[in-house]
């Protein structure tokens, strides 16, 4: 894309934002020593930068790491114990910037689980399953700990955690049909979770955690 000269709009632009700071300062609480305007146009320039089409950019440093209240997506909002893609994971994570040599300490969990036919067979022989469930492998990128905290997990491009995962299409929802009980008493689906070990990233330093995942589906009792 050919860059443009810069438009004579900026100084503009830039010596309208400094009136305005100026005037907010004046009407609000007193200040020591007004700035002048050249002194605030140079301020501002050192904390924005002003690109062709007057758009003002921040040019702050990304943490290194998102809080646990920070960790939001639609798997979490949902009620889910993890999150398949996480806003801003990899300038959170900065993967890119961490020593080949984690990488390699922790090789071993750097793999994707595989699926058991055998169990799967096994189960056929029981007839449909009461409760309709999805089988497949994820890489989450955050996962809730055992302590209820959210983690960032370890997802990088050659180093990704697959978990293979099942979980309802219908949880809380009656999983017999035609029953004659009443529909409080009626078993229901119920997701089930474990805890397994995965690597994840605390303070720019990767080790393994617990976290908890879905695994199977089953029909139960509300009271059990």
């Amino acid at each position: 894309m050919l860059k443009n000269k810069m438009s004579p709009k900026l100084p503009l632009l830039l010596t309208t934002l400094a009136f305005l700071v100026i005037l907010h300062g004046a009407v609000g609480r007193p200040m020591p020593k007004a700035d002048t305007p050249k002194d605030m146009i140079n301020k501002l320039q050192s904390i924005f930068k002003v690109g062709e089409g007057i758009m003002v950019y921040n040019t702050g440093i990304a943490r290194e790491e998102l809080e646990d209240d920070e960790i939001v997506c639609a798997e979490r909002r949902a009620g889910k114990s993890y999150c398949k893609e996480v806003e801003n994971y990899m300038e959170a994570t900065r993967l890119d910037k961490i020593d080949s040599e984690q990488f390699a300490k922790f090789k071993e969990y750097f793999i994707d689980d595989l699926a058991q036919p055998q169990l799967v067979a096994t189960r056929m022989d029981f007839g449909k399953s009461p409760c309709n469930s999805k089988t497949n492998i994820i890489y989450p990128e955050s996962a809730e700990s055992e302590d209820s905290k959210w983690l960032l997990i370890v997802q990088h491009a050659q180093h990704k955690q697959g978990v293979l995962v099942e979980e309802c299409e219908n949880v809380g929802q009656p999983c017999e049909e035609n029953s004659t009980l009443p529909l409080e008493d009626m078993p229901k689906c119920k997701q089930n979770f474990s805890y397994r070990k995965l690597v994840v990233l605390v303070n720019g330093e990767m080790k393994e955690e617990m976290v908890k995942l879905p695994t199977t589906c089953e029909c139960k009792m509300c009271s059990t």
